[in-house]
């Protein structure tokens, strides 16, 4: 599950880690009241679970109060990226010097911290076109991060070492943080310098284990009250799907765990992101492939950021041609996802049978993944351009 930003920012604070002062309104005539002591200017920010909210008009900046409270009277009660704005976050504006990137994430069971030297808006960007602007660095399972570590990575980098030691300080308490909350991801962006040397996270993505919250009940009660409401968040869990927003310009529809985060590192690794990280496993096996289907590829085919779609599935136990007639059924109520580049790769059990009824609908099908990632990245990268 991932955390709205100001959930996220409370675990980053309960942490050590410092956040910008602010507050969380549910109705514009909060605002006066809220921000009394607050000093402007500041950031309005809608609350939902998805990336890329600034380029979808969910970030704004407020020269004071009155302006704040239109803004959150815009925002409230609209959608932003296929999901229902219920909350808003107002925070201080920091005066920054320079955006930095940092997280720890596990990748393929082992925990990483990734630290970058540019961060904000489009970092994948940096990451893919300069390999030499981020620094991966593997955290022990059992000694954690050491400092060293992250000063060496730091020393690399070229950032000044005036900076190190409170880097290092952010950089150990989130690592320390993975485990203690049960998070697979925790990420900074930006992490900003202010002009004293200080270190400012000004938005944090947070994403929790589900399968944890017996032992976490503070994100288990959050769990509970997104899906008692009807939006995006309920009819996945009613579908079983294990959706992630990420916020890129891929969509990717899969089955596995393994493969989609396989997916998601790739396309990175190409200077592209996902869309977001979903796993249809569940979904198949408890029979409800085509609605599953259907509901992911009805919010990739409506995200205007999203440029191209990666249909994935390996499998012996699943029947391909079965899979294959869903998709085609789904993909023929669809005319706003059929506009975007679709590229299948379906291996298994009787896979030439899936393969020759989606050529024959006129889908491009891979023989190889690593095709159809290129090939995705290359058409999100030409819409871009």
């Amino acid at each position: 599950m991932l955390l709205l930003e100001h959930e996220g920012k409370a675990v980053l604070r309960d942490h050590g880690i410092a956040v910008p002062r602010g507050v969380v309104v549910a109705t514009a005539e909060e605002v006066p009241a809220a921000l009394a002591g607050l000093s402007p200017p500041f950031m309005v920010k809608a609350q939902v679970a998805a990336g890329g909210r600034g380029k979808a008009g969910g970030v704004v900046r407020a020269a004071d109060a009155a302006e704040a409270a239109r803004h959150v009277a815009a925002l409230l009660g609209n959608t932003l990226k296929d999901l229902p704005v219920r909350e808003v976050l107002i925070e201080e504006q920091a005066a920054i010097r320079t955006e930095r990137y940092l997280a720890v994430l596990l990748d393929g069971g082992e925990a990483a911290c990734l630290v970058g030297r540019a961060g904000g808006v489009d970092v994948e960007s940096h990451f893919g076109g300069d390999q030499e602007s981020f620094r991966r660095i593997a955290i022990d399972p059992a000694y954690g991060l050491g400092p060293y570590q992250v000063r060496a990575a730091l020393d690399e980098l070229g950032i000044d070492p005036r900076l190190w030691p409170a880097f290092s300080d952010v950089a150990t308490r989130l690592a320390r943080l993975l485990p203690a909350a049960d998070a697979t991801l925790a990420e900074i962006n930006p992490l900003a310098e202010l002009a004293d040397g200080t270190l400012l996270a000004l938005d944090a993505r947070v994403a929790v284990d589900d399968g944890a919250f017996f032992r976490q009940p503070r994100f288990a009660a959050i769990e509970r009250a997104r899906t008692g409401e009807s939006d995006l968040f309920a009819q996945m869990k009613a579908l079983e799907i294990q959706y992630v927003p990420v916020g890129g310009s891929i969509g990717l529809v899969s089955s596995g765990a393994g493969v989609g985060v396989t997916v998601m590192d790739w396309v990175e690794r190409l200077g592209s992101r996902l869309s977001a990280f979903v796993d249809l496993d569940y979904a198949i096996m408890s029979g409800k492939t085509e609605p599953a289907l259907h509901l992911v590829l009805d919010v990739l085919g409506r995200d205007p950021e999203v440029r191209a779609i990666i249909v994935n599935f390996t499998t012996c136990g699943l029947r391909l041609d079965h899979l294959a007639e869903a998709l085609l059924k789904v993909l023929g109520d669809r005319t706003d996802t059929g506009a975007k580049p679709l590229y299948f790769h379906l291996q298994g059990n009787r896979a030439p049978a899936a393969h020759a009824l989606l050529r024959q609908a006129g889908f491009e099908v891979c023989e190889a993944i690593g095709d159809a990632v290129r090939a995705a990245v290359r058409d999100a990268a030409k819409v871009t351009a």
